[in-house]
């Protein structure tokens, strides 16, 4: 795990290719970082209180954010634990503000977990996905914070999977073997 954060060293934003199977939840637990920092998941797919049950051993975490979206259970009754829930999965606009108010709330370094990009795309046409993430990885880029997004590439078309992955800083891939590709071996 310490040997892909290596590799990733630089990188603000991160896809995580994860296959259906595979939920990838030791290397998306890595990939959130040591030291002190707050934490924001933003889930359609887990209840807030298993996101904050991820990280709940790690002494560095300050503060754990968790925006749920759609008919997810939001709350957590736990000391330093925020939570927001986005009623409507297609709201993009919402989940976009939801993100900016973490982001610029927090001192500590940021890291976010955006789980998952497969389920969003249930919700929402790729176009306004795309433009949704470009806003985002832009926003996270600005915080200074660091941000891994899981998608299962087996659920997409692959000209899909290129173009979204143009967003992004590196890719990890976890369907065979761990592959991790940053910028400049994307754009080679």
């Amino acid at each position: 795990m310490a040997n892909i954060r290596a590799q990733l060293d630089g990188a603000t934003n991160v896809l995580l290719k994860v296959p259906p199977l595979d939920e990838g939840r030791d290397i998306c637990t890595s990939l959130l970082g040591d030291g002190e920092r707050s934490v924001l998941f933003v889930s359609f797919t887990r209840q807030a209180a298993a996101c904050v049950d991820q990280v709940a051993d790690d002494p560095g975490i300050r503060t754990v954010g968790v925006i749920t979206v759609g008919d997810t259970q939001a709350g957590v009754d736990r000391e330093g634990v925020v939570t927001e829930n986005v009623s409507t999965a297609s709201d993009l606009t919402g989940l976009g503000i939801e993100i900016g108010k973490f982001l610029s709330e927090w001192d500590e370094p940021v890291s976010v977990c955006f789980e998952s990009l497969t389920s969003m795309l249930q919700y929402v046409d790729y176009e306004t996905a795309y433009e949704f993430l470009h806003a985002v990885t832009g926003q996270v880029h600005a915080a200074g914070a660091r941000a891994h997004f899981h998608v299962d590439p087996s659920a997409h078309d692959d000209q899909k999977i290129a173009a979204i992955v143009s967003l992004f800083d590196a890719s990890v891939s976890l369907q065979d073997d761990v592959e991790v590709q940053t910028r400049t071996l994307l754009e080679g």
